[in-house]
């Protein structure tokens, strides 16, 4: 299967850390400065950080469940997550992203 070239969410493309909390000269911490990512379609939009790469906690880090790519590989055979009813989320726990499906919001289906 080929990969697909996607934009860096986290820093949206420039290669350089979104919030400069070291230097403005600082690298991006998901993309290492690359610009881009090489992913394996099909991709789904992050649920948990709603595709901005950002982890929603506020931190300014990138989101754990992406890891600032913004995306998720999700097989053709994919469902809404039953645990978080495709928010990304953990219910109850503001901030942490669903276990079973990884933040995606999406599971896959035999």
């Amino acid at each position: 299967m080929s990969q697909q070239i996607q934009p860096c969410a986290y820093c949206r493309g420039t290669g350089k850390d979104r919030f400069r909390v070291m230097s403005a000269l600082s690298t991006c911490p998901a993309c290492h400065g690359k610009k881009c990512h090489h992913l394996t379609p099909p991709l789904v939009k992050c649920a948990h950080c709603r595709g901005s790469g950002v982890s929603p906690t506020g931190t300014r880090n990138p989101c754990l469940a992406c890891r600032g790519k913004g995306v998720h590989h999700r097989s053709p055979k994919a469902a809404k997550c039953p645990h978080c009813l495709g928010s990304g989320t953990a219910p109850g726990n503001l901030g942490f992203y669903c276990i079973p499906c990884h933040g995606s919001g999406v599971q896959f289906t035999p």
